[in-house]
């Protein structure tokens, strides 16, 4: 993902506050893991670094943005409702989704706080 130029990272005086991770497929660019340290939180870095991605996204003529994540916590599902992502209903999800969401289950991960979700660009 680096060598690709698919990761971000947030920072507040040079101190290392966040990072965004993703991989570009056919259909769309995939969010892997977005992460924001948790005392910095609330103040716009989460924000910026979707802006990134998303900016990444049409420079790169994807179609959308997808990810995965658990459905309720307000920082998950909420939080990328807020930014225009819409959770994918189980018919509407394509093998790459169902792939990644199927190995997640096999990793542990309860299916039933799960969602895939889609930004289209």
């Amino acid at each position: 993902m680096l060598a690709e130029g698919l990761v971000w990272v947030a920072e507040d005086a040079g101190e290392l506050i966040g990072f965004a991770a993703c991989q570009h497929f056919m259909d769309a660019l995939h969010l892997w893991e977005i992460a924001v340290r948790h005392d910095r939180q609330g103040k716009g870095a989460g924000r910026a670094l979707m802006a990134a991605v998303t900016d990444e996204a049409r420079a790169r003529k994807a179609g959308a943005v997808t990810l995965t994540t658990f459905r309720d916590l307000p920082w998950n599902g909420p939080f990328y409702a807020s930014l225009g992502f819409r959770a994918l209903k189980p018919e509407e999800l394509n093998g790459r989704l169902t792939a990644i969401l199927m190995r997640e289950r096999r990793l542990g991960l309860d299916m039933n706080a799960r969602c895939a979700m889609r930004l289209p660009l």
